[in-house]
């Protein structure tokens, strides 16, 4: 691939808030099980994989999202607990930074209370861990 094809960060991130708007809709839970099962079972152990399993079982009639950039990278969002990943299927994954949070939350019409954020940021693996996980 000839490096003039790279974009810089400015517009690659513009690309990836563009496709969250394009592409973010709620999710059942159903749904949401299905699609955790296909793409995050391989990240087994890992402490994002499991704090939104948590999440899931915690808020079982709560609103989920889902949304998929142009790369493949599937976002998986909670808006009880303004938290979520994302994961490359086969690749890796990690946390919702708190950027991305921001354009999910505008995409999908939603605001946060100031108690909400620091619930679900108190809720997170320890910083400690490593904040991505990629498979070797």
């Amino acid at each position: 691939m000839p490096f003039d094809q790279f974009l810089d960060a400015e517009s690659l991130g513009k690309e990836r808030q563009e496709a969250v708007r394009r592409s973010l809709q709620p999710i059942a839970l159903d749904e949401l099980s299905k699609v955790v099962k296909e793409n995050l079972s391989e990240f087994e152990g890992d402490p994002w994989q499991e704090n939104f399993r948590r999440m899931m079982e915690e808020h079982p009639r709560g609103a989920f999202y889902q949304a998929v950039t142009k790369e493949g990278a599937i976002i998986l969002y909670c808006a009880d607990e303004d938290a979520g990943v994302w994961v490359l299927p086969e690749s890796g994954m990690g946390p919702l930074q708190d950027s991305a949070k921001r354009y999910v939350r505008a995409a999908a019409g939603l605001s946060v209370s100031e108690e909400k954020s620091n619930r679900g940021a108190s809720r997170s693996p320890s910083a400690k861990q490593n904040p991505t996980t990629t498979k070797s």
